[in-house]
């Protein structure tokens, strides 16, 4: 399942009506007609639809945030600040209707990275994944005053010391779920690398903008001139201050199911763009890996998304297997 293809989508289980879809329309265009409207698969938080209106040339998108209202604002905010950076979407209104939040956003052309990396199109890998080492390279170095998350405003609420990634990792394996489908061996060989390299994740010292979903599912890519270009970075609802490790530790995710060039050029480019991977960062971003897959099985369990579970289950038992390979170099 590379770079999460069959992941059950917020657009199978949630189906918004079409005179919902006008009116949310009509609040921000209120002299406009909706000729036609696709919802565009992929969004596994969020509800995004190509709409086409009467009176203009180019379509708009609408985007209906289902897991965080709130991260509509961040997005708005984030895009006003990066336009002149990387190639984002902007916001040009946001508002409510039906208990449902929404906004409406340009509509940039191309397909996903993704589905260009898994197609038989013909395509230079290392070209494009210079380019997304590229952008993060812009990306993280966005420094803020502190680490931690951000509000509806965009000002950061700092992490709490005492609530550290090692502590959140050892809590998921606490969880019954997680015992249940990871395994009582894997869970322990975890909790033993989460504490044997606790100095090897995150630091609160780090505060750099970081995506939070930095992989080729949010990177929009297009034709032009006979060359592939990324021509968007996606959703940004998960947007932090932190780590810089862990926008490279989502790209690298599926790397063991691309070829060689996809994580080398990839890598490279960071490289080049004078972003310093610290010693031990492999360590380091297998454990933010697994954190991540441990709270996203966590908040959607095997019985509401099946195919993702088996994925996560699968990813989580290779990184385990990297861990150990380093630690029988070491020991």
């Amino acid at each position: 399942m590379t770079f999460k293809i069959n992941h059950e989508k917020t657009n199978q289980h949630i189906i918004i009506q079409k005179t919902i879809i006008e009116k949310m329309v009509k609040l921000v265009f209120p002299k406009s007609k909706l000729l036609s409207y696709e919802v565009i698969s992929g969004g596994c938080a969020n509800l995004n639809i190509k709409t086409m209106l009467d009176d203009v040339q180019v379509p708009y998108i609408l985007r209906i945030y289902i897991r965080d209202k709130d991260a509509a604002f961040r997005e708005q905010k984030i895009g006003d600040f990066l336009k002149d950076i990387v190639p984002i979407p902007q916001i040009y209104a946001i508002g409510d209707y039906n208990d449902y939040r929404f906004a409406i956003t340009t509509f940039i052309k191309g397909m996903t990275l993704r589905d260009l990396l898994l197609s038989n199109t013909p395509h230079d890998i290392k070209s494009l994944m210079t380019e997304a080492g590229f952008y993060l390279s812009k990306i993280q170095k966005i420094q803020f005053e502190s680490a931690g998350f951000f509000d509806k405003d965009l000002n950061v609420m700092p992490f709490d010391a005492a609530n550290t990634e090692h502590d959140f990792i050892k809590k998921c394996l606490k969880d019954t779920i997680v015992l249940k489908h990871i395994g009582d061996e894997n869970c322990t060989k975890i909790a033993y690398y989460v504490d044997a390299y606790k100095d090897e994740l995150i630091d609160l010292n780090e505060k750099s903008l970081v995506h939070g979903d930095y992989d080729p599912a949010n990177i929009l890519v297009d034709l032009i001139d006979n060359h592939w270009k990324v021509t968007g970075i996606l959703d940004w609802e998960f947007a932090f201050s932190g780590s810089f490790l862990q926008d490279v530790a989502n790209m690298l995710r599926y790397a063991h199911h691309m070829p060689a060039i996809y994580k080398e050029s990839f890598l490279q480019s960071l490289k080049q763009n004078n972003v310093i991977l610290p010693k031990n960062w492999r360590i380091k971003t297998h454990l933010l890996n697994i954190g991540s897959l441990l709270d996203c099985f966590i908040r959607h369990p095997p019985e509401e998304r099946p195919n993702q579970s088996a994925d996560i289950v699968d990813l989580i038992t290779f990184f385990i297997h990297k861990l150990d390979e380093f630690h029988k170099k070491t020991h």
